[in-house]
């Protein structure tokens, strides 16, 4: 008694039948579930900067930034945050100086619009303090720069006050230069300061 056979099409669609079963059978853990995003209050919010110029505080902030931030302190691996700074919103009170400070020998506001702060890492240093790793952008120039901050959860965990400064050089990214590149007129080191709030999405 001849065995009956399956058609050659017919094994070809059991086939590809056996392995989309396995894909999916492989895929059957769930995605993990993305981490929490935060909308910045703009009207809460700021970064500012202290320098010193012929040795008296000079203080300003930038009046236009944004900021993508997906953060969980229980997944420090995955979470992550990118700040993006309208170079020309530099204000200092002083019109000179915020006219000045959009020159080439500064800012160049035409060439270089943005300045842009991208994390690759960031740790937990105990309580709510944590470190934020991560490459600076400033005038074409980018360098590793290490933030501290800290995060102040309210609302039920909702809304977060982020703070945190760095000392950067200025001459390492090129702002300040000819002139301006003397630091016993303008200093070298510039606080960078960062009081950001901001709402969970989800």
């Amino acid at each position: 008694m001849k065995s009956i056979q399956p058609a050659p099409s017919r094994l070809r669609g059991l086939a590809a039948a056996t392995v989309i079963a396995g894909l999916a059978l492989s895929a059957a853990p769930a995605a993990a579930e993305a981490l929490p995003g935060w909308t910045v209050d703009a009207g809460k919010s700021r970064i500012s900067f202290i320098g010193r110029q012929m040795g008296a505080s000079s203080k300003g902030r930038f009046k236009k930034f944004t900021a993508t931030i997906r953060f969980d302190p229980a997944r420090l691996a995955e979470s992550k945050a990118e700040v993006s700074v309208d170079t020309a919103s530099a204000f200092t009170g002083n019109r000179d100086i915020d006219i000045e400070m959009r020159k080439d020998k500064w800012f160049d506001t035409a060439r270089h619009p943005t300045a842009r702060f991208v994390t690759t890492s960031i740790a937990a240093k105990g309580k709510d303090a944590y470190e934020a790793a991560g490459k600076l952008t400033v005038k074409g120039v980018t360098r590793d720069v290490v933030l501290p901050f800290k995060v102040a959860l309210s609302n039920g965990g909702k809304t977060a006050r982020i703070t945190g400064e760095v000392t950067i050089k200025r001459l390492d990214y090129g702002v300040g230069t000819g002139e301006w590149g003397a630091t016993r007129i303008v200093a070298d080191e510039v606080v960078v300061r960062i009081e950001v709030v901001a709402n969970n999405d989800g």
